[in-house]
Order: structure tokens, then sequence, then C-alpha cells
């Protein structure tokens, strides 16, 4: 059973004459799946996997499919009475990654991380977060707070505070952005190892074409198909 479905997906931005389409004609991920969304900046990948995480509003949606479950309707009528659903939704089964942060700064290392079980009354799994701090070279920071961290510290405190309440998928935008590329090739590895390990399909957008390259990850490549109009379809070499 696919983790997420969809079908026929189309976001538009603006109006008017100013008006952006961003469509997905089809895209169907299993668990512990990776899959990178890739194109030049300004082409949607953003506002795509804002639609994914059902965040925006689609302006056409003809499936929708979430753990086996047909969300359809409930996408389609987003923030009237279905506002709600789809905050649980996200919460129950999406951990994200955002470009820039977002760590809570009263709170530490390990309390930024254990945030989004706390919030669903889960469990952390101690030997599973020290496995994992230490793996991303922050074993000896989880007691500082996010002001005494490098800015490649904070997204991959990010990193495991989106993946450490065991979502269902991973929704990272452009994680190694502020990384060298020593620190961007170990986030991608870690990032990849502990969601195939914990089975969390993953859906990245990325310009480090080198990295989806080396680490042999599928692709769907954004491309022009008329005025103001990008769809994302699987890359062909």
């Amino acid at each position: 059973m696919p983790v997420l479905s969809v079908q026929n997906l189309e976001i538009v931005r603006g109006q008017a004459s100013q008006a952006f389409k961003v469509s997905l004609p089809n895209l169907v991920l299993s668990a512990g799946e990776a899959i990178a969304v890739t194109g030049s900046s300004g082409c949607g990948k953003s506002t795509l996997i804002e639609a994914l995480g059902l965040i925006l509003e689609p302006s056409r949606l003809d499936r929708f499919e979430l753990v086996g479950q047909d969300i359809t309707a409930i996408v389609n009528a987003q923030h009237t009475k279905h506002d709600q659903a789809l905050s649980m939704l996200r919460s129950q089964h999406y951990g994200f990654v955002p470009q820039i942060n977002g760590l809570l700064p009263y709170l530490n290392v390990q309390q930024n991380i254990g945030l989004q079980a706390q919030i669903q009354g889960r469990a952390i799994d101690m030997p599973w977060l020290a496995h994992a701090t230490e793996k991303l070279g922050l074993a000896s920071l989880t007691k500082r707070y996010a002001r005494e961290l490098s800015i490649g510290q904070r997204q991959r405190v990010s990193f495991l505070r989106a993946i450490a309440h065991r979502p269902d998928i991973l929704l990272a935008d452009e994680p190694t952005a502020a990384l060298d590329p020593d620190h961007a090739i170990n986030l991608f590895e870690v990032m990849l190892e502990l969601a195939r390990d914990l089975q969390v399909a993953t859906v990245v957008v990325t310009h480090e074409w080198d990295l989806v390259k080396s680490f042999g990850l599928k692709r769907l490549m954004a491309k022009s198909v008329g005025p103001s109009h990008m769809t994302f379809e699987p890359w062909q070499a």
C-alpha cells in the first residue's frame, strides 16, 4: 500500500495576469522511498511541496490518498470546515524541514527535537535519539539552545525534530541550502538513512543535483508546458 498517492494536482498562485500554475500529474510513494524535486529557482518547487503537505489549497485535484485513506474531498475543501481535520493529518502523518529551521529559542536541542512527539503524547526512543545525534555531530550539544548553535547545526536539529515522532512522510525544503559541502553530504546521507530505517517516505526539494545523482534518488523535474505553467514529471536521463 502506498504511503502517498496523488493524481492531477494543480495549484495556482496569484491572479489574472500574475497567475502562476504548478501541476503534478502523478506521484506514488511507498514507505521508506525517497524522491527529489528539482528545477530552477522560482519554478514552483516549494509551492508543490506545500501542496503535498496539505498547506496550500489546490485549484484542481483528482485524487489524494494518505496512508491508504482517500482524503480528496477534505483537501479540496480546504479553509472551510476541514481546517481542523487537515491540521490533525499534518500533525500525525508529516514531518517538515523548512528552509529556515524555525527552532524555538527557549528550548534546548533535545527539547526542540522532541517537541512534535511531546505534542502528540508519544515517547521519544532515547537510544534512537542518541544514535541520530551522534551521526549528525550533535551528541555534545543536546543541552544547548538554538542561539548557541551554528546555522548548520540548527538545520540538523530541524531535521531530527521533523522525524523524531516517526511520521509517515518527510517533506524537506532545501535542507542543505545553508550548509557547506561536507555537512551537506553528511545531512543528506543521514537523512536518507534514518528515513529508510524508520520507513518514512521522503520528498526533498533541492538544487544540489550532484547530491541527488550521487545518492541515486528518483527525481521529479520541473518542466515548462506553457506561459506561467510548470509541471513536475519523472526525470528521464
